[in-house]
C-alpha cells in the first residue's frame, strides 16, 4: 500500500493588532530604521489615488508589507503579505483620512530635525486600527506559492 500525499490547506493564522515596540524585531530607535521603511504616493492624475507603503519586522509574523490604499470610494483597502499569505481587507474612509493627515503632519514637522521621519508609530496604529475597527471587513486570507529557484 502507497502513502497518499496530503493536500490539506495550511492553517493561516489571523492577523491581530501590533503593539509598538513590543512586536518589532529592533525596539531600539536606531534601528527602526532597518525595521520599517514606508513610502507615500498621491497620485490624482486621473482619479484619487493615494496608497501608503511599509515593510515591518515583527516576531509573530516575520517580514510584512502593508499597503494602506484610498481611491474615492466609501471604504479603503488594506493588504498585508508575509512570506507565506496575502490579506486583504475593507476599512472605513475615515480611518485613512485620519491617519494619513496625522503621517502627513507629523513627516512635515520633522523636516528641521536632526533625525529623519520614518513612520514607525504612525503605521503601527494605522494598521492596528484598521484591524480593531468594527467596520473593517475581512475580504480574503491565502496562501501564496511560491517558485523556488
Amino acid at each position: 500500500m502507497t502513502k497518499r500525499k496530503s493536500f490539506r490547506r495550511p492553517q493561516i493564522q489571523k492577523l491581530e493588532p501590533l503593539l509598538y515596540g513590543e512586536d518589532l524585531s529592533a525596539p531600539e530607535w536606531r534601528n527602526y530604521i532597518e525595521v520599517l521603511a514606508t513610502k507615500l504616493e498621491l497620485n490624482d492624475y486621473d482619479w484619487m489615488n493615494y496608497k501608503l507603503f511599509a515593510d515591518v519586522s515583527t516576531k509573530e509574523y516575520g517580514e510584512l508589507k502593508i499597503e494602506f490604499a484610498y481611491f474615492g470610494a466609501y471604504f479603503c483597502e488594506m493588504k498585508v503579505e508575509n512570506e507565506n499569505v496575502m490579506y486583504s481587507f475593507d476599512f472605513a474612509t475615515q480611518i485613512f483620512q485620519e491617519h494619513i493627515v496625522r503621517y502627513i503632519q507629523k513627516h512635515m514637522k520633522s523636516w528641521g530635525e536632526t533625525y529623519t521621519f520614518n513612520g514607525a508609530e504612525e503605521v503601527i496604529d494605522f494598521y492596528n486600527d484598521v484591524l480593531t475597527s468594527p467596520y473593517t471587513v475581512e475580504k480574503s486570507r491565502q496562501v501564496i506559492r511560491r517558485r523556488k529557484h
